[in-house]
Order: C-alpha cells, then sequence, then structure tokens
C-alpha cells in the first residue's frame, strides 16, 4: 500500500478519535457543539471512510458511516448508540488519499457531496474544533511548560500511537512481519499516577485499541509522570536509559512490548511533516 494511502487511515482512524477528547475535556468546545446534532462523514474514493457523530455534547468518531457501521474503533461510544442522528448529515468526498491528506495538513479542501444546509457548521465550529485539536498535537516547548497543555497533549499523542498500531499491522510492509509478536494478551501504557492510559488488545483477528486502562494486562508499560510520558512519546527520552532509573517501567511480557515499539517507530514516518516525502508533498 502506497504512502498516501496509509497516511490517509492513519488520519481517519488515529488522528480523528481525538476530537471525543477535545469535546470531552475541553469546555470551549464542547460548549461550541452541545446543540449540534450531525454526523459528517468522510469518503475517500476507492479508499478509506469515517465518521464523526456529535449528539449533547459527545463527539463519537468511527468507521465507516455511523454506529452501525462494522468495525468502529474499539474505545469510542460507536458501538452503544444508534438512533436516526447515526446517518450522515454531511458527506465530504476526497478525490485521492492524497487529498484527504492535503486537507488534515491544511492546505487542501473537501468535496461536499451532501449536506450542504449544514455547510455553516462545518466552516465554523466543526473547523474551529478541528482547529483545536491540531493546536494540541502540535506542540512546542512553550506551550508544553503549561500543565493543562502538557496533559492534553500528552492523551491525544497516547491515543493517537495506539490506535495507529492495528493501521500499521495490516498495511505498512514493514510492521506486517511483527504481527506474530502480538496475537495474544493485552498491553497497557499509563502515565502515573492517575492516568491517562491506552490498552491494546491483541488477538488472532488482529489488535484493537482501546482508551484508557483495561484490567489484568499481559504486558504494563507505567511513565512515571506527564513530561516523561511527552518526552517519551515524542522521542525525546532514551528509553534504556529511563528504565534504569525507574522513569518507565515494564511489567509482564516484555517480548510484546519490545514488537509494539517496533511499530510505534514508523508512526512518525507518516505523521511528522518533515519526513513526508517530496513526491507527495
Amino acid at each position: 500500500m502506497s504512502y498516501d494511502s496509509i497516511r490517509a487511515r492513519l488520519n481517519l482512524y488515529a488522528v480523528l478519535p481525538n476530537l471525543e477528547d477535545v469535546v470531552r475535556d475541553d469546555p470551549q468546545m464542547r460548549a461550541l457543539v452541545s446543540d449540534a446534532r450531525i454526523t459528517v462523514k468522510f469518503l475517500v474514493a476507492g479508499g478509506p471512510s469515517a465518521f464523526v457523530r456529535f449528539v449533547g455534547g459527545v463527539c463519537t468518531v468511527g468507521r465507516g458511516s455511523g454506529p452501525e457501521a462494522a468495525g468502529a474503533p474499539a474505545g469510542s461510544s460507536a458501538a452503544s448508540s444508534a438512533d436516526s442522528s447515526a446517518t450522515p448529515s454531511v458527506v465530504l468526498s476526497f478525490a485521492s488519499a492524497s487529498h484527504l491528506n492535503k486537507m488534515f495538513g491544511g492546505t487542501g479542501s473537501p468535496i461536499p457531496l451532501w449536506g450542504f444546509t449544514h455547510l455553516g457548521f462545518l466552516k465554523n465550529e466543526f473547523t474551529e474544533l478541528t482547529d483545536r485539536m491540531a493546536y494540541y498535537l502540535a506542540p512546542s516547548e512553550e506551550l508544553l511548560s503549561h500543565p493543562g497543555y502538557l496533559a492534553m497533549n500528552t492523551q491525544l499523542t497516547l491515543n493517537t500511537a495506539a490506535f495507529a498500531v492495528p493501521v500499521l499491522l495490516g498495511h505498512d510492509a514493514d510492521c506486517i512481519p511483527l504481527r506474530h509478536g502480538l496475537t495474544q494478551g493485552t498491553i497497557v501504557i499509563k502515565v502515573l499516577p492517575d492516568g491517562p492510559a491506552v490498552s491494546l488488545v491483541c488477538g488472532a483477528s488482529g489488535v484493537l485499541p482501546v482508551k484508557g486502562e483495561l484490567s489484568h494486562p499481559s504486558a504494563l508499560v507505567l511513565l512515571r509522570d506527564l513530561p516523561t510520558a511527552s518526552a517519551f512519546l515524542n522521542g525525546r527520552l532514551d528509553t534504556f536509559a529511563a528504565a534504569v532509573t525507574g522513569e518507565v517501567q515494564i511489567w509482564g511480557r516484555i517480548g510484546m512490548v519490545d514488537t509494539l515499539a517496533l511499530v510505534l517507530d514508523r508512526v512518525g514516518k507518516y505523521l511528522t511533516p518533515a519526513a513526508e516525502p517530496a513526491a507527495t508533498a
């Protein structure tokens, strides 16, 4: 699968789910969409699709057209709620994976196919919400010095890493051979003392990411605090040295963690702007 195709899947299935957390944890964004009752579908020609649903001040992100679609990512509330708002109110089409990626990079616009009466919501509230998500995912040293920003950036970066795993295992040539190392068990990555945390449920059918901490994991990665987690997730931490000092603790099936680390090393290839091949710019 091409670079752009994999990156498009990561944008839809690993980055976009962070809208759930931004709406839940940012009071201004929650108030912004509190009265919205709308489902926005993203549709790539010959490629992936996803939906973003707003009901009662709650945002749900999943695969396909709505909560009834098979394959909604674990960790969203998609599977537990289905009513008339599940039908897409707006359909945004993209001619190619590259077209979608340009939109996520701020250099392209979608093609509205349906729901023209909701274009005001897309241009105003939805754009403000996605801009806020992008703000939280683009840290600077100055921004990370603020505890509130650090907490949100760490949470969203952790989510993105976890939700990227099944995409990479399924489509990245260097990660596909690693699937045998993540076939059975659960991995939890948690920031001490109280989170955030993500879990990866590994089985014969693949790896399912879950926002939050599942009990009785097969392998557990504990990060001492938010600054440690931020450095760990952004590649600024010497993991070996951190393990010696106790900043990072690994328990249980270390082989699973080693395999996971190899997969996570590939995320930056697709989601770090500087890593983008010139041909796709």
